[in-house]
């Protein structure tokens, strides 16, 4: 599996930091648009049977589909619905939110008009209030049914149930969406919680990613520490002592890679130890001046430099044992 091999993932490349909730939001757009994308161009059954799933009635169906629906529908069907879909069923009330509403996307046909509006995140919710203004998107006088809540776990399982269908009638390419569809939620959790798999993906090189699950394997099975403890990091994964800071981090920041934590800050051992690691590897980490006096007592490993584990093997031993 790799994020950039995904034929869903987004791809920012090297552009200029932005803030969380920009990116939250270009992650949940492409989401929508993957989703959407799958029930496109896959089998037209694969569409049909969504909608049944969702208890609504199939007719001879063309379908067509929408992204950021900015105009009213001018077509009444018999059939019209909002759908939600979050990372849970949780609908909060949000007073204070926006009077103007734009779905993120639509599922047309003659006789069916869904609109849908898309979360991603555990503390992002479907708001009633938006939900309820998308309705005025519909054709005047269109009825509309109940809301309709899903959440990505749901999704994720519907399509996985799909697979074998479509496996057995040879349809390669619904069951190439579906895969690739299957494989972009892992890597993005979209549908679960960040998996220690979910950061190791995070480093672009196969071989970077092997060696992250290897150090990982280490720590926690072959090194025999017996005060280690998940260090709960945010942006990768961070592994301390009982009762200490913590000595390594794998870190989806700051060039992904190794951050070896050595000692006290004052001592500066990690710019001596970084020397070391950058003379033994034949490459040198650059390193921005003000992280040479802000973390001192750290040293930086490029996993993808790494030929072999026993390279680094006693540097992440020095970190244990010095902090």
């Amino acid at each position: 599996m790799s994020i950039y091999k995904n034929i869903f993932h987004y791809y920012r490349g090297h552009t200029k930091k932005g803030s969380q909730e920009t990116k939250q939001l270009q992650i949940e757009n492409n989401t929508t648009k993957a989703f959407l994308n799958v029930l496109q161009h896959a089998s037209p059954l694969l569409t049909d049977r969504f909608i049944k799933w969702l208890g609504l009635c199939v007719e001879d169906e063309h379908y067509e589909f929408m992204y950021q629906v900015s105009n009213e529908l001018h077509r009444r069907t018999k059939q019209a619905v909002v759908i939600g879909i979050a990372e849970t069923e949780k609908v909060i009330d949000n007073q204070q939110g926006r009077k103007y509403y734009i779905p993120d996307g639509a599922i047309l046909s003659a006789s069916i008009s869904m609109l849908i509006e898309t979360k991603i995140g555990l503390n992002s919710y479907l708001d009633v209030n938006q939900l309820e203004g998308h309705k005025s998107r519909f054709a005047i006088d269109q009825e509309v049914g109940e809301n309709v809540i899903l959440t990505w776990a749901q999704v994720r399982e519907f399509f996985r149930e799909q697979q074998p269908d479509f496996l057995q009638c040879n349809d390669i390419k619904t069951c190439f969406l579906l895969e690739q569809f299957e494989e972009y939620c892992a890597i993005n959790c979209i549908g679960s919680p960040k998996t220690k798999e979910y950061f190791f993906l995070q480093f672009e090189k196969v071989k970077a990613q092997e060696l992250a699950r290897k150090i990982h394997d280490y720590l926690w099975n072959e090194s025999g520490y017996i005060d280690l403890q998940d260090a709960e990091t945010n942006d990768g994964i961070g592994y301390k002592r009982t009762g200490k800071p913590k000595f390594a981090t794998l870190t989806t920041q700051r060039q992904r890679c190794l951050i070896l934590h050595i000692g006290k800050k004052n001592k500066r051992l990690g710019l001596s130890v970084q020397e070391e690691i950058d003379n033994l590897l034949g490459r040198n980490f650059e390193r921005k001046e003000y992280e040479i006096e802000k973390y001192p007592h750290e040293a930086y490993i490029r996993l993808e430099w790494v030929d072999d584990f026993e390279q680094i093997r006693p540097y992440i031993d020095l970190a244990y044992k010095l902090r």
